[in-house]
């Protein structure tokens, strides 16, 4: 392993070792999409038929699973957000700069810490949501829909940095972060379906309508999306197939991760 290599895993360490030791992190990260999960499963435990209709017979429990599924991934644009100006604060990023080797490993370890937490929390809430709830799901799918989860996980990394790099303190990061997150949340129709042109806008809706599409319901990539997460036989069809919808979460995540380390660099002397 060279030296760059080494920088790069350095970071992912400290990072996933200051997460685990983050008891307030560990609990909106880990507990509270658990927490999430119990209420969805007591507020939507009907089936498709006392519901209006809903197709192939699936609870609203199940095409809500996946807005748990997005609320756990994008939760790294909090905690990248957290590290990054912790590091601003600490003078982390200036004494690692000070080895012989590239600043982009400062954004390499992030990403991969970020990721190998991320994995963990998806392993969390897919046990817990499949495996004891019993959320619906489409077996030949679900690995496809995991890689779409981090995909769009690496975006909420670069959304993250982007945070960081205007904030002094990791605290501001943290509230500003929650803030940001929670309210995409609801505006995209993540936790609760909506039905407006403002969803679109949005990497959860096309994440969770990408996931929710292939993984729960059981379309194929050319089949068109919907609009709302509640897709009954009146629903209203976009003009886009899910493979669009793919496009978007690869177009947000590459856009976040290139603005994000452009303005870090910009406004942190590394």
């Amino acid at each position: 392993m060279n030296s760059i290599d080494l920088k790069a895993w350095h970071i992912a360490r400290k990072n996933v070792k200051e997460k685990i030791k983050n008891y307030g992190s560990m609990f909106w990260t880990v507990a509270f999409p658990i927490l999430m999960l119990l209420v969805y499963k007591l507020a939507f435990s009907e089936s498709g038929d006392d519901v209006g209709g809903m197709i192939n017979g699936l609870t609203a429990f199940d095409v809500e699973f996946p807005g748990i599924v997005v609320y756990t991934i994008g939760m790294s644009t909090v905690t990248s957000a957290v590290m990054f100006s912790m590091s601003k604060k600490n003078g982390t990023l200036e004494r690692i700069d000070s080895m012989p080797v590239s600043r982009g490993n400062v954004f390499l370890g992030a990403v991969l810490s970020e990721t190998i937490f991320m994995n963990l929390q998806l392993i969390i809430v897919f046990v817990f949501g499949y495996g004891v709830l019993g959320a619906h799901f489409e077996l030949a799918m679900l690995p496809l829909g995991y890689m779409f989860a981090m995909i769009y996980g690496v975006g909420a990394i670069g959304l993250g940095i982007i945070i960081a790099s205007f904030l002094r303190s990791p605290e501001a990061a943290n509230g500003f972060g929650m803030l940001t997150h929670m309210t995409l949340m609801f505006i995209s129709g993540a936790f609760f379906p909506l039905d407006n042109n403002g969803v679109f806008f949005t990497p959860q809706y096309w994440i969770k309508q990408v996931y929710l599409q292939l993984t729960v319901v059981g379309n194929s990539f050319s089949d068109l999306m919907y609009r709302g997460s509640i897709i009954l036989p009146t629903s209203n069809a976009t003009a886009m197939p899910i493979w669009g919808g793919l496009l978007m979460i690869i177009v947000f995540t590459s856009l976040f991760i290139i603005i994000g380390v452009k303005i870090f660099q910009k406004k942190t002397s590394l």
